[in-house]
């Protein structure tokens, strides 16, 4: 991901999202296409250490994994994120879990 590159883009409409997966590859998702939207924390593991850190995931119909997002990925810019995905699921009628 290059400097100046968001995770999560918002469409003028307010109707889609195109998301930047951690392999640098972007989506674009359609609100219909979205089945949950899930706000909370998620636990990195690697070889012998563990961090706790925020987490976007977002549960798309028909694929196997959800895209997650985490502070991690983009440390500056992660709470506007938070911030204009909640707005992009409450206006859409998405459900937004948050917690875990």
């Amino acid at each position: 991901m290059r400097k100046g590159d968001r995770l999560i883009a918002c469409n003028r409409e307010w109707t889609g999202i195109t998301v930047t997966t951690k392999n640098g590859k972007r989506v674009f998702l359609d609100y219909s296409q979205i089945q949950e939207i899930r706000i909370g924390y998620y636990t990195i593991t690697k070889l012998f250490s563990k961090k706790t850190t925020e987490k976007i995931e977002i549960v798309v119909k028909g694929a196997k994994k959800p895209i997650i997002l985490t502070k991690l990925m983009d440390w500056d810019n992660f709470e506007q994120y938070k911030k204009e995905i909640s707005k992009f699921a409450t206006d859409n009628k998405i459900p937004i879990v948050t917690g875990d």
